[in-house]
């Protein structure tokens, strides 16, 4: 259940983000359609209304087959509280899951985890200003189960009961969801909230809710909101699934026809925005802010819902200009020499009150100046010069490839992705369009649009003497001397006032390659009947797998995957890795700069991206099968040509330093370090990068780096998806295939797999110079590795005491707000495996959390679980991967490392029947194997002055 919090993080990309999630539900009370034909609705939708005015929208769709999703759409949310209510839309969509007319406070989520259902996962809600949204995901459509949903969601709508136990159970649970939020983007977006909308809801209005009412708010208050907003004519039901449509109509009608308004009905309030009528200016400090976020936005008078062909062509107009303009902030960060390290423009609408346009920087806090003089020049230049014919086209063919990449994927698109698009649309006064009807408009628009009417749209949004200039700093920093706002006030009117020249045009590259390579030979072909999988071998050593499966149309992926990375690292070069990854993130050659390799993908139906990370250099191309060649171009272009920027590398040194500062006021920012040198033992290779580590790193020994493990090293090949073999085998040979004959081998970092870690137990203690009174706790005990036949058993063993957790660690005791446990097993390196359960707490509980959590270990150990613990858990995990089994990712999951790793088919095969095998003294037995005195791992990170836990007997082993 969640929060979705109203406060922006930064005034930037962030704030916008935010704002606009929160405002997708709102409600035009008094906008009127424009003139002229409406636009169409999704015709693969049954709408309709009971005569009670409660509304449905039922869909069809088997993907995944024999399961359906439902969401029930509440237009209310915390906009419509009381000044006595702060917080309260959120608390009752907790205590929705706590006593109804059907079912006693305690029962529905054992009730629902019976049928097989994971709680978080398969049942779920969230609030924001304007809505509040339930969720469920039933495991079959059988008419019974499809019915326990509509009786719960009924009682959501009409059979709350509100216990005086339950709520104030439930406080302490909302009140670590506050604290599990608690950070400085939070406090300085409570700060923005608080003072840029002053005397709006918006500033008085948290969603998470005050402390104060949460601890006090009593149930008379609690009636007062459910029966003033929680009413028929505000609600809406979303069925998508493998499902008659008429049959579910029928089904919904006996549960929720009847249902009425409870005593007298509330408009649903407004947030009271008012356009911005002069410049102002704002400067927000946090002790544990580190970067400078620079920015500026207005709010404009509101436009009407689009629900009119005209209005929708104006959203494309807008959205073009806006994309060029971010393209040309794009383009100055990968010159190098950008005073912002990202940088962005947008408009939209806000609450369907206003119009908010805004610009935002994001760089070193010291530079603030220099950030908002370039973000403005980058506006102004657009407002003064318009755009150019070629970045007009580049912006037309990126928004027509992604129209008509929707219509290619929406048939096999997953019912819980349709469910919620479908409730998010909803408030927002707009027909619901299909991909198809979306793709019509899009072709018939794009070809009328010219430079002239975008450079037009683009002044009318942005050119404004009456905005908000916002900056988010750190409130100490040596050297750094904060603004006024008349410095602010001042340096925006500078940067407005300076000339501006056009953009050039710009001439776009040729093809990637220069040449086209000779496709390499195949030496041997393996087909596997049982699992329609083929394993192909070239000539040059390098290893294909091919898994054909249309469950996502005309949607493939290629993994290639090379042995190298982290674990080759030492003290001398330590993260000389992660810079070289740098290229598979920001592709370029010697032939292209990544601007011009972006300009070359734009338009296109496919994605390349590449890492490093511990053991694996891998490169991912996604998407079309028929545009895939040309990301095997590009794939084949760096793996042969690739080139590391120095731009890249020296904004990544910026971004690690500011990463470095900010994790060291955060307790879950210490909990790598504190990982690595407990499981790890202290591994130089596992240790976060120090300062000196980052600012040492160089551009040309990285590049050697990637280039070294791309030039030897051997090459495992997965393709997975709507592709058949032969095209596969023929992409694959010609971009892979064709590369100089491998010399390392897939084995060849076997004797770095080595950790020295001391005898345990393992403990770490950190205090951390924080605000927020938040720790972070981490408990648990080393396990397994990945191949270890107990890694399934384990896997059910966490499932129970994630459910069991949940009941004693978040409703009994109220230590956190979420807590799961987990397995994850060993895979780099051998005995590193961890079964484990972390959550932040209260720091004064952070000792009592972590003795608990090794309690509810130990206890399962010595007694196991019990017969219908282990039945629900099949249930729950078999449930589960009935859906993953279908999904590409699932496979290249299974397929992508299989010589790497050494794994076995016949492992494959196993799944899923054999989670169905195992006994309740399987299960016990695989956590009393790993469970023992000396394997016991404790974390703890608390803020400065908190009475820490006494130390374990061997502190991280040494």
């Amino acid at each position: 259940m969640t929060a979705r919090s109203t406060h922006p993080y930064r005034l930037t990309s962030t704030t916008l983000t935010l704002l606009l999630t929160i405002s997708l539900a709102a409600i035009a009370q008094d906008s009127k359609p424009a003139a002229g034909d409406t636009l169409p609705r999704d015709p693969n939708n049954v709408y309709g209304k009971f005569d009670n005015g409660l509304a449905y929208i039922v869909r069809k769709n088997a993907n995944p087959p024999g399961k359906v999703a439902l969401n029930l759409h509440v237009k209310t949310g915390s906009i419509n509280e009381s000044e006595q209510q702060n917080g309260l839309a959120h608390f009752i969509e907790h205590m929705a899951f706590n006593g109804s007319t059907n079912f006693k406070p305690g029962e529905l989520i054992p009730l629902m985890s019976k049928l097989g259902m994971v709680f978080g996962a398969d049942s779920n809600a969230h609030t924001t200003l304007h809505e509040t949204v339930y969720k469920l995901t039933m495991p079959d459509t059988k008419p019974e189960t499809i019915d326990l949903a509509l009786k719960i969601f009924a009682d959501f709508a009409n059979g709350l009961k509100f216990g005086d136990d339950e709520i104030s159970s439930e406080r302490g649970v909302i009140l670590e969801e506050k604290r599990s939020h608690l950070s400085a983007e939070e406090r300085m977006g409570k700060m923005l909230m608080e003072q840029v909308f002053a005397d709006t809801k918006l500033a008085r209005h948290d969603v998470i809710g005050d402390e104060e009412t949460l601890k006090t708010v009593q149930r008379s208050e609690f009636v007062d909101y459910w029966d003033a907003f929680y009413r028929p004519e505000n609600m809406t039901l979303v069925v998508v699934g493998d499902i008659d449509p008429q049959a579910v109509i029928a089904q919904a009608k006996e549960r929720f026809a009847n249902i009425k308004g409870r005593g007298d009905s509330r408009q649903a309030a407004k947030a009271g925005l008012k356009p911005t009528m002069a410049p102002r200016a704002f400067i927000f400090t946090d002790p544990e802010q580190v970067s400078g976020e620079v920015g500026f936005m207005a709010i404009k008078p509101a436009r009407p819902p689009t629900t009119t062909p005209p209005q929708l062509r104006q959203e494309l107009v807008d959205d073009l200009g806006n994309w060029i303009v971010n393209r040309r902030y794009d383009e100055l960060v990968r010159k190098g020499g950008a005073p912002f390290r990202d940088a962005h423009v947008d408009n939209a609408d806000f609450f369907n009150e206003a119009m908010m346009v805004q610009a935002e920087g994001d760089g070193e806090p010291q530079d603030w100046n220099k950030i908002l003089d370039a973000v403005i020049a980058e506006v102004n230049r657009a407002i003064d010069h318009g755009f150019t014919d070629s970045e007009l086209e580049l912006a037309k063919s990126e928004r027509l490839s992604n129209a008509e990449r929707a219509v290619q994927t929406e048939s096999t698109r997953d019912s819980g992705q349709i469910v919620g698009g479908l409730s998010a649309a909803i408030g927002l006064h707009r027909p619901i369009m299909s991909a198809q009807q979306r793709l019509d408009f899009t072709k018939q628009f794009l070809g009328t649009i010219s430079t002239d009417e975008l450079h037009k749209a683009f002044v009318d949004n942005y050119k404004s003497s009456a905005y908000n200039y916002i900056l988010s700093m750190p409130a100490k920093k040596e050297g750094l001397k904060l603004p006024s706002t008349d410095d602010v006030l001042a340096a925006a009117s500078a940067a407005w006032a300076k000339k501006t020249e056009a953009q050039p045009e710009q001439k776009l590259a040729g093809s990637i390659l220069a040449s086209e390579p000779d496709a390499g030979k195949v030496a041997s072909t393996e087909t596997d009947k049982d699992l329609d999988l083929t394993t192909i071998k070239f000539e040059n050593d390098v290893v294909m797998h091919h898994k054909f499966t249309d469950y996502k149309k005309d949607q493939v992926t290629i993994r290639l995957t090379l042995p190298g990375g982290v674990i080759e690292e030492t003290a001398a070069n330590k993260g000389i890795s992660e810079v070289a990854s740098l290229i598979g993130q920001r592709p370029a050659t010697s032939r292209f700069t990544s601007s011009q390799v972006r300009d070359l993908m734009t338009g296109k139906k496919v994605k390349v991206g590449g890492d490093i990370k511990l053991d694996t250099l891998s490169l991912n191309i996604s998407g079309s099968a028929a545009e895939l060649p040309l990301g095997m171009q590009l794939a084949y272009a760096m793996l042969t040509d690739g080139k590391l920027e120095q731009s890249a590398v020296d904004e990544w040194k910026k971004a690690q330093l500011q990463a470095y500062e900010m994790k060291k006021s955060r307790p879950e920012g210490q909990l790598l370090n504190a990982f690595a040198k407990t499981v790890y033992g202290g591994d130089i290779r596992m240790l976060e990068l120090t300062p000196e580590q980052i600012n040492s790193q160089e551009r040309s020994p990285a590049e050697a780096w990637f280039k070294r493990i791309v030039g030897n090293a051997a090459i495992e090949v997965a393709v997975v998806g709507d592709i058949k073999l032969e095209d596969a085998t023929a992409l694959v040979g010609k971009y892979v295939g064709s590369l100089p004959k491998r010399t390392g081998k897939f084995d060849s970092l076997n004797p770095l797999r080595k950790i020295n870690r001391g005898p345990g137990p393992y403990a770490e203690s950190i205090q951390v110079k924080a605000i927020a009174d938040k720790a972070f706790t981490l408990a648990g005990f080393i396990s397994c590795d990945e191949l270890d036949p107990e890694r399934r058993p384990l896997n059910l063993a966490s499932q129970i005491l994630s459910d069991r957790m949940n009941d004693r660690i978040r409703e009994k005791e109220r230590l956190v707000y979420s807590i799961q446990a987990f397995n994850q097993p060993g895979k780099a390196f051998p005995q590193t495996g961890m079964m484990l359960a972390a959550a932040p707490t209260d720091p004064k509980n952070a000792d009592r959390l972590a003795d608990v959590i090794i309690e509810m270990f130990k206890e399962f150990a010595d007694k196991g679980p019990t017969e219908e613990e282990l039945t629900i858990a099949k249930k729950q995990t078999l449930n589960t991967l009935k859906d993953q089994m279908k999904e590409p990712s699932y496979w290249m999951q299974q397929i992508s490392e299989l010589v790497y790793r050494g794994r076995p088919l016949s492992d494959i095969k196993q799944m899923p029947g054999i989670y169905e095998t195992f006994t309740v003294l399987q299960v016990q037995d695989a956590v009393k194997k790993y469970l023992k005195d000396d394997a016991i791992v404790k974390i703890e990170i608390v803020p400065e002055g908190t009475e820490s836990a006494a130390p374990a007997t061997q502190p991280s082993g040494k």
